[in-house]
């Protein structure tokens, strides 16, 4: 049985590369790269930023408000 698998696939006729393979692949993965490095920068960078920030404001204020640092 596997012998007739085999055959029938060797007659097969494997179709050509189309010619816009490598372009078609680039532009998938820079979306895919895009898509990703934005979740990252939404979910990794702006609250890490954030919190850096408000922590500086807040010792600001009490510095501001106590003078004591």
């Amino acid at each position: 049985m596997a012998k007739n698998l085999l055959e029938s696939l060797a007659e097969r006729e494997v179709p050509p590369v189309p010619a816009d393979l490598n372009q078609r692949v680039h532009e998938r993965l820079n979306r895919a790269l895009l898509v990703s490095h934005l979740i990252d920068l939404a979910l990794g960078g702006v609250p890490y930023l954030a919190s850096h920030f408000c922590r500086a404001v807040g010792h600001l204020l009490c510095f501001t408000f106590t003078g004591r640092f």
